[in-house]
């Protein structure tokens, strides 16, 4: 992977792309809240007929300081980065709070957009949400507040993964991250994502999801997701919030099979109904 970054204006934002001889399609693959680009090392190899390009989300990994995030902000710099790499078509994958930067970029971009991959995400769009639901995410960076910092991210990554290689990788970030940026990051993000309405994709939708992912109600809202739009939910077996990783080799076929369609269908020239 090659490593490069994009001048803002709010900050530097860093991103790492590969370059196949010949490749499908282009993947951007964006990581959830108090995580960084090393989400998505176990996608590198198994996609290898794929461009692929991560980054590190504005606040997070390499890509701080940075000032005035928002999640349209963080869509312009996904933009910002297509741009410079001569991108005009491709498929994005958001995990978690990564897939409300995705959904933004739908909106503003959805003549860009050939697929959306959500990994243990959820939807925009208040009417989704209970206000007794959304307590926990509007105080959670006064609670996280109190905790000892490694004491919360051992607790952080027990509750996002169910395996112990996925458990001490997003453990790592979370220290790689601080205590300091941690609470900034979650004090910004959660701040801002209620501020969107849902987004009406104009192209296929996979929502995956672990089956042992017990963050919040990422499960419930998964269903309600799929039940109001018709995008199909895939369940990733023997996984937590961050499937991608906690059962890799099952998720990575899953996006194979999910691109190979999409290619296949672009090939005949058919229209994709969600």
């Amino acid at each position: 992977m090659i490593k490069k970054y994009i001048d803002t204006g709010r900050g530097r934002v860093y991103y790492w792309l590969n370059q196949p001889a010949v490749y499908k399609t282009t993947l951007m693959l964006t990581h959830g809240l108090t995580a960084d680009h090393s989400l998505f090392d176990l996608q590198l190899d198994a996609l290898n007929d794929i461009r692929i390009i991560t980054w590190d989300m504005p606040l997070h990994g390499e890509s701080r300081p940075y000032n005035d995030f928002s999640f349209i902000h963080a869509a312009q710099d996904m933009k910002q980065i297509l741009d410079q790499e001569g991108i005009d078509s491709l498929v994005m994958a958001g995990q978690s709070a990564g897939g409300y930067a995705v959904q933004v970029f739908a909106h503003l971009y959805p003549h860009l957009l050939k697929g959306f991959i959500a990994i243990d995400s959820t939807p925009l769009g208040s009417h989704y949400y209970k206000r007794s639901e959304t307590f926990w995410t509007d105080h959670y960076d006064a609670f996280a507040a109190l905790l000892p910092y490694r004491c919360y991210c051992r607790l952080s990554a027990n509750n996002a993964a169910l395996h112990e290689t996925a458990r001490e990788a997003f453990y790592e970030s979370l220290l790689r991250l601080g205590k300091a940026d941690m609470l900034k990051a979650v004090r910004s993000i959660y701040r801002d994502f209620k501020k969107y309405d849902e987004v009406k994709f104009q192209c296929p939708v996979l929502l995956c999801l672990g089956d042992h992912d017990q963050v919040g109600y990422v499960p419930k809202y998964n269903q309600m997701w799929s039940q109001a739009t018709g995008y199909q939910l895939c369940i990733i077996p023997d996984a937590g919030h961050n499937s991608n990783y906690d059962n890799a080799p099952y998720f990575n076929e899953v996006i194979i099979k999910f691109i190979n369609q999409l290619t296949a269908g672009q090939e005949k020239g058919e229209a994709y109904g969600n």
